[in-house]
């Protein structure tokens, strides 16, 4: 597999006439050649399908803070195919999402959850993740064989322990509530298969169960914790409903937990393959301070996010009409060199900019959780290769599949030994 900081290559499928097609295995496994040629020659384009997708940095970030957009989608039932139906219905019945919510809903929501959801809270959870980061590697160190998948041995497993301990729920309930989460992630995608559906329906029901349990449970007996705080907390007398507060930590396990696991697996993959800047994380400290945004700006965990443009609107000089929905190439303009400069597909875990990302969006949707994905990323990662410096792939890893979250299904390692 080619390196992406090698020579930029011809992207898939013809020179001449670049086209984002998600579906196409190559660009699951590798996008940013494409994006490269997109960004070249057609900033602002129309793919076979009808989407818009804007390539750019800069006019990602006209979209993504354009305050005349939505995130809302228009399509009725009839557009989407018989097995999407179901759950789309069963959706109907409950407040949407804070991600799918415009203002001022979404800024009456997204208030009450910053009162609890702070950068001071995560950096209380510090000590924590370092501790359930430790107490895995220390599993891992002691098997006999060395040889680890990623993905589900380590990278999964942290962000939902860290969300568990964080909403203080019992630790016994971890295994099957991860289950139902990863069944409800895939809603997140705009093509479901029949059987995700099925099993998005399951964990959604069982989520529900178990959450409106918890809830109650800490309406009876508080606790200094993120449920009691999501519970409890008020703003000149607006507290969540129920029904919102159901939604909004389901959302935690569901959008929080996914995206961490990408960013750990995603950024571990490409310190393997620039030992350069994987013997500087292993040997610097210093780095901590930058590893988790040059990583997520690298290959980003969420490579697209959509906005229909309520307003015309021209975006690289393509007038773009009221009620269009734009996509923003998210994974393609944390590449852009007209912003990032002729090293913008080279790894820099030191890069002093990289915080400048749009992996967590923008504007008034810019995510909720970054400073806790940061945190939880920056140090799953550095104790990883500092834990194991000869950690090394095992074989050759598959990618998910995914449109939207970009990771790795499989990453198969061989930890050598422990420092």
């Amino acid at each position: 597999m080619n390196r992406a900081s090698d020579p930029i290559k011809a992207p898939h499928g013809s020179l001449n006439k670049p086209s984002w097609n998600p579906f196409d295995p190559d660009f699951m496994v590798d996008p940013y050649p494409t994006y490269a040629h997109l960004r070249d020659e057609d900033p602002v384009h129309r793919n076979a399908l009808g989407v818009l997708i804007a390539s750019r940095y800069d006019d990602v970030h006209q979209v993504l803070r354009d305050p005349h957009t939505s995130v809302r989608r228009f399509e009725t039932s009839e557009d989407l195919p018989a097995h999407m139906k179901e759950l789309r219905n069963r959706g109907e019945d409950r407040p949407p999402s804070i991600l799918g919510l415009d203002p001022p809903d979404h800024t009456r929501l997204r208030k009450l959850v910053q009162r609890t959801f702070t950068p001071r809270s995560v950096a209380r959870m510090r000590e924590r993740t370092v501790s359930i980061v430790d107490d895995l590697l220390n599993e891992l160190a002691i098997r006999s064989d060395r040889g680890i998948d990623l993905i589900a041995d380590y990278a999964f497993v942290i962000p939902f322990a860290v969300i568990h301990d964080m909403l203080g729920l019992p630790e016994a309930d971890i295994v099957r509530v991860r289950a139902w989460s990863h069944a409800l992630t895939q809603t997140l995608e705009p093509y479901l298969s029949p059987e995700q559906v099925d099993a998005a329906i399951k964990g959604g029901e069982n989520m529900e169960a178990y959450l409106r349990d918890a809830i109650a449970w800490k309406r009876r007996e508080p606790a200094e914790d993120l449920l009691t705080d999501l519970v409890q907390v008020e703003e000149e007398g607006d507290r969540m409903s129920e029904e919102e507060l159901l939604s909004m930590t389901s959302l935690l396990f569901v959008a929080g937990h996914e995206t961490t696991v990408n960013l750990i697996g995603n950024g571990t993959y490409a310190l393997l393959r620039h030992p350069d800047q994987l013997e500087l994380v292993c040997t610097d400290s210093s780095v901590d301070q930058t590893i988790a945004d040059e990583l997520l700006r690298y290959d980003s965990p969420v490579q697209t996010s959509g906005r229909r443009m309520m307003h015309n609107v021209e975006i690289a000089g393509v007038e773009v009409p009221a009620g269009e929905m734009v996509l923003t190439a998210l994974g393609s303009a944390n590449r852009d060199p007209r912003f990032w400069g002729d090293d913008a597909d080279e790894l820099i875990v030191t890069r002093a900019d990289a915080n400048r990302h749009v992996s967590f969006g923008s504007g008034v949707h810019h995510c909720l959780g970054a400073a806790l994905a940061r945190m939880e990323g920056e140090i799953a990662v550095t104790r990883l290769v500092r834990r194991f410096p000869d950690l090394a792939l095992a074989g050759e890893p598959t990618y998910n599949a995914r449109i939207i979250l970009r990771g790795h299904e499989v990453l198969p390692i061989d930890l050598g030994r422990a420092a």
